[in-house]
Protein backbone atom coordinates (compact mmCIF):
# COMPACT_ATOMS: atom_id res chain seq x y z
CA UNK A 1 0.00 0.00 0.00
CA UNK A 2 2.87 2.37 0.63
CA UNK A 3 3.85 2.18 -3.05
CA UNK A 4 0.50 3.60 -4.24
CA UNK A 5 0.82 6.93 -2.37
CA UNK A 6 4.38 7.30 -3.68
CA UNK A 7 3.23 6.59 -7.25
CA UNK A 8 0.37 9.08 -6.86
CA UNK A 9 2.73 11.71 -5.49
CA UNK A 10 5.12 11.13 -8.40
CA UNK A 11 2.25 11.46 -10.90
CA UNK A 12 1.14 14.75 -9.31
CA UNK A 13 4.70 16.12 -9.38
CA UNK A 14 5.13 15.19 -13.04
CA UNK A 15 1.84 16.83 -14.00
CA UNK A 16 2.84 20.03 -12.14
CA UNK A 17 6.16 20.08 -14.00
CA UNK A 18 4.44 19.60 -17.37
CA UNK A 19 1.94 22.39 -16.66
CA UNK A 20 4.71 24.70 -15.41
CA UNK A 21 6.88 24.04 -18.45
CA UNK A 22 4.05 24.80 -20.85
CA UNK A 23 3.19 28.00 -18.97
CA UNK A 24 6.81 29.19 -19.13
CA UNK A 25 7.03 28.37 -22.84
CA UNK A 26 4.24 30.81 -23.52
CA UNK A 27 2.26 28.51 -25.80
CA UNK A 28 1.72 29.65 -29.35
CA UNK A 29 1.72 33.39 -28.64
CA UNK A 30 5.45 33.93 -28.91
CA UNK A 31 5.95 31.76 -31.98
CA UNK A 32 4.03 34.17 -34.25
CA UNK A 33 5.94 37.24 -33.11
CA UNK A 34 8.64 38.31 -35.54
CA UNK A 35 12.22 38.57 -34.34
CA UNK A 36 14.33 41.44 -35.71
CA UNK A 37 18.08 41.23 -35.26
CA UNK A 38 21.38 42.41 -36.72
CA UNK A 39 23.76 40.41 -38.91
CA UNK A 40 26.98 41.20 -40.72
CA UNK A 41 26.39 41.22 -44.49
CA UNK A 42 29.38 40.02 -46.53
CA UNK A 43 28.26 41.74 -49.73
CA UNK A 44 27.86 45.18 -48.14
CA UNK A 45 30.61 44.57 -45.58
CA UNK A 46 28.34 46.12 -42.94
CA UNK A 47 26.01 45.07 -40.16
CA UNK A 48 22.38 45.32 -41.27
CA UNK A 49 18.92 44.69 -39.88
CA UNK A 50 17.50 41.24 -40.69
CA UNK A 51 14.70 39.03 -39.43
CA UNK A 52 15.25 36.15 -37.03
CA UNK A 53 16.02 33.80 -39.93
CA UNK A 54 18.70 36.11 -41.33
CA UNK A 55 16.57 37.38 -44.23
CA UNK A 56 17.34 40.96 -45.22
CA UNK A 57 14.68 43.58 -44.57
CA UNK A 58 14.33 46.89 -46.36
CA UNK A 59 12.81 50.33 -45.87
CA UNK A 60 10.97 52.28 -48.58
CA UNK A 61 11.89 55.98 -48.83
CA UNK A 62 8.31 56.93 -49.76
CA UNK A 63 7.08 55.73 -46.36
CA UNK A 64 6.78 58.68 -43.99
CA UNK A 65 5.54 59.04 -40.46
CA UNK A 66 5.88 55.33 -39.81
CA UNK A 67 3.05 54.45 -42.22
CA UNK A 68 3.49 51.81 -44.93
CA UNK A 69 2.71 52.99 -48.46
CA UNK A 70 3.77 49.92 -50.46
CA UNK A 71 0.20 48.69 -50.65
CA UNK A 72 -2.27 47.56 -53.29
CA UNK A 73 -3.53 51.16 -53.34
CA UNK A 74 -0.13 52.41 -54.50
CA UNK A 75 0.37 49.61 -57.02
CA UNK A 76 -1.10 46.10 -56.92
CA UNK A 77 2.33 44.60 -57.64
CA UNK A 78 4.16 46.53 -54.88
CA UNK A 79 3.30 44.21 -51.95
CA UNK A 80 3.95 41.18 -54.15
CA UNK A 81 7.48 42.34 -55.00
CA UNK A 82 8.08 43.91 -51.57
CA UNK A 83 6.09 41.82 -49.04
CA UNK A 84 5.68 43.49 -45.66
CA UNK A 85 7.43 42.02 -42.63
CA UNK A 86 4.42 41.12 -40.47
CA UNK A 87 4.09 40.17 -36.84
CA UNK A 88 1.22 39.01 -34.70
CA UNK A 89 1.85 41.14 -31.67
CA UNK A 90 4.82 43.29 -30.83
CA UNK A 91 8.02 42.11 -32.58
CA UNK A 92 10.95 40.88 -30.53
CA UNK A 93 14.32 42.67 -30.44
CA UNK A 94 17.25 40.36 -31.18
CA UNK A 95 20.97 41.03 -30.81
CA UNK A 96 22.02 44.52 -31.88
CA UNK A 97 18.48 45.89 -32.15
CA UNK A 98 17.51 48.93 -30.12
CA UNK A 99 14.24 47.69 -28.61
CA UNK A 100 12.77 51.20 -28.24
CA UNK A 101 13.07 51.69 -32.02
CA UNK A 102 11.11 48.53 -32.80
CA UNK A 103 7.38 48.91 -33.38
CA UNK A 104 4.37 48.08 -35.48
CA UNK A 105 2.15 49.85 -37.99
CA UNK A 106 -1.31 48.91 -39.19
CA UNK A 107 -1.68 48.12 -42.88
CA UNK A 108 -4.83 48.96 -44.87
CA UNK A 109 -5.81 45.27 -44.78
CA UNK A 110 -5.70 45.33 -40.96
CA UNK A 111 -2.50 43.28 -40.62
CA UNK A 112 0.42 44.43 -38.48
CA UNK A 113 3.72 45.41 -40.12
CA UNK A 114 7.01 45.61 -38.25
CA UNK A 115 8.75 48.98 -38.09
CA UNK A 116 12.26 49.94 -37.03
CA UNK A 117 13.06 53.57 -36.26
CA UNK A 118 9.61 54.35 -37.73
CA UNK A 119 10.51 52.68 -41.04
CA UNK A 120 8.01 49.97 -42.08
CA UNK A 121 10.02 46.87 -43.01
CA UNK A 122 9.73 44.81 -46.18
CA UNK A 123 11.31 41.75 -47.80
CA UNK A 124 12.39 41.71 -51.45
CA UNK A 125 10.92 38.96 -53.61
CA UNK A 126 14.24 38.25 -55.39
CA UNK A 127 16.19 37.70 -52.17
CA UNK A 128 16.10 33.92 -52.07
CA UNK A 129 18.34 33.17 -49.07
CA UNK A 130 19.71 34.81 -45.94
CA UNK A 131 22.40 37.35 -46.80
CA UNK A 132 20.93 38.31 -50.19
CA UNK A 133 20.70 42.09 -50.66
CA UNK A 134 19.44 42.24 -54.26
CA UNK A 135 16.97 44.98 -53.36
CA UNK A 136 19.61 47.34 -51.96
CA UNK A 137 19.33 50.83 -53.53
CA UNK A 138 16.62 49.57 -55.91
CA UNK A 139 15.66 52.66 -57.94
CA UNK A 140 17.20 54.68 -55.10
CA UNK A 141 13.98 54.00 -53.16
CA UNK A 142 14.69 50.81 -51.20
CA UNK A 143 17.49 50.42 -48.67
CA UNK A 144 18.70 48.09 -45.96
CA UNK A 145 18.95 49.57 -42.49
CA UNK A 146 21.88 50.01 -40.16
CA UNK A 147 21.53 48.81 -36.54
CA UNK A 148 20.78 52.46 -35.65
CA UNK A 149 17.75 52.33 -37.94
CA UNK A 150 19.10 54.60 -40.68
CA UNK A 151 19.23 53.64 -44.35
CA UNK A 152 22.53 52.43 -45.75
CA UNK A 153 22.69 54.28 -49.04
CA UNK A 154 25.83 52.74 -50.49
Amino acid sequence: MKQKPMAALLAVLLSVLVVSASAVGGGTGSSSRTVVTVAFNKTLKKSIVVDGKGRTVYMFTDDTGGKPTCTVRLDPSCPKIWPPVKSQGRPLAGNGIIASKLGIAKRPDGSTQVTYNRHPLYYYLNDTKPGDVRGQAFYQLWYVLSPKGTPIRR
